[in-house]
């Protein structure tokens, strides 16, 4: 909803508040009394849009947003050129935008054609053009596709269950389908491909039964790969030897981190031969990407992120952004950075084999990040996965989101 459209709200409230009552006067009674016009029905509906999307529109911050860390200021300025005062207007309105689009997909049922934000505006696509204007009055820009998240998604998991190698060993140039996930803003299951695998991929979306109107085949550079390192650093090692990054501490005592970083009984250290700091008690990958570290005693596990500038970050809950959300990451190897959400529920076909239901942002990362925390404000986001490209040139990096690891390990997040 923008700003021309509140200013159309209120004046509309004060018509009505003018010419919608008729005055009458009671046999019990000389004083004037007024009741509403049919109207009153929609004065109801333009109070009630008023009450819940005023906040939005000019930015009152929730309290999950409203005292952003300096460091998170710091990179979303770096990374996404907003100042502090938008910094925390942008987080507050994607908050709340969440909650708009949850209730929309409810309502939409069938319909729901999938959900975006636009800076902290919310979008919602419908297949049926009667929803539209349901869409509005939440506050909501619509747009009438053709295509029903639904039937995307039900194409993406037949994709998924399907044997598909990601490089083709006969060929003489590199081969290899990266991923595939749903594009809400194209409308599209888009497949991305190194170039001599573009029409492999056609046929498979085709195979799933897709045609082309429905699918979209996007070329990449390089396949992604899992962001785990051999070599020094201040996070945690994996048997002495590789090295990865803390996700988020919970209870029971331990922490969560990425399951390609190591394999029940491998053990978790501070630095290649320092202080244990854990065991592995959980992980799984491919298929999925997590793993839980049950704590070892004496050591406490803080609620908070480091942000990198000598400094921590505080962790309140875990309420999962959408696509188009801002969104940060702390790893080990590059620190803080931020960018935005591109896709949700993206299948990464990984040499090691695929993982599913990974969040894919346009944020850079490098080997060594690995498990690493991402956040929006001070809601937990996922551990890093794996990605592509790196810090200098940029990147697309892809994370498992947090709460299914909570869910999977009956474990609860440390707040800070």
């Amino acid at each position: 909803m923008q700003r021309s459209d509140i200013r159309c709200l209120i004046q509309k409230v004060i018509f009505f508040s003018r010419s919608d009552l008729v005055s009458t006067t009671s046999t019990t009674s000389l004083l004037p009394r007024f009741v509403f016009k049919p109207a009153i029905m929609e004065l109801t509906k333009f109070m009630a849009a008023l009450a819940v999307f005023l906040p939005i529109v000019y930015g009152a911050p929730t309290q999950a947003a409203n005292s952003l860390h300096p460091a998170i200021l710091a990179a979303m300025k770096r990374d996404l050129g907003l100042d502090a005062e938008q910094a925390h207007v942008r987080v507050a309105r994607e908050l709340k935008g969440v909650e708009v689009i949850e209730q929309l997909r409810s309502a939409a049922g069938n319909a729901f054609g999938g959900a975006w934000l636009v800076d902290g505006e919310v979008h919602v696509a419908v297949t049926d053009e009667a929803l539209a204007s349901e869409v509005t009055s939440a506050g909501a820009t619509p747009q009438v596709v053709s295509n029903s998240f639904s039937k995307l998604e039900e194409a993406k998991e037949a994709l998924d269950k399907l044997e598909i190698p990601q490089t083709l060993a006969e060929s003489e140039e590199k081969t290899g389908i990266a991923s595939w996930y749903v594009d809400v803003v194209a409308n599209k299951l888009v497949l991305e491909a190194l170039s001599a695998s573009k029409s492999q991929a056609a046929e498979l979306a085709k195979e799933v039964g897709l045609v082309e109107s429905e699918f979209e085949v996007r070329t990449v550079e390089e396949l992604p790969t899992p962001l785990a390192t051999v070599r020094g650093g201040n996070a945690y090692y994996i048997n002495n030897s590789g090295r990865c990054s803390v996700g988020f501490s919970v209870t029971p005592a331990g922490f969560v981190s990425a399951g390609h970083c190591g394999s029940p009984g491998n053990t978790a250290t501070v630095s290649a031969g320092g202080a244990n700091i854990g065991t592995f008690s959980g992980s799984v990958f491919p298929g999925n990407d997590y793993s839980y570290i049950r704590g070892s005693s004496g050591n406490t596990y803080s609620g908070t992120v480091n942000n990198y500038s000598g400094g921590s970050i505080s962790i309140s809950g875990s309420t999962a952004g959408g696509v188009g959300s801002s969104v940060c990451r702390s790893g080990s190897t590059t620190g803080v950075y931020c960018g935005t959400v591109r896709a949700l529920g993206a299948t990464v076909n990984y040499s090691q084999g695929s993982v599913r239901g990974l969040t894919q942002t346009n944020v850079c990362a490098e080997p060594g990040d690995s498990g690493g925390s991402w956040y929006s404000g001070s809601q937990a986001q996922g551990v890093t996965s794996g990605g592509s490209g790196n810090c200098n040139s940029g990147g697309v990096t892809y994370f498992q989101p947090v709460n299914p690891i909570l869910s999977a390990y009956g474990l609860t997040l440390v707040r800070g």
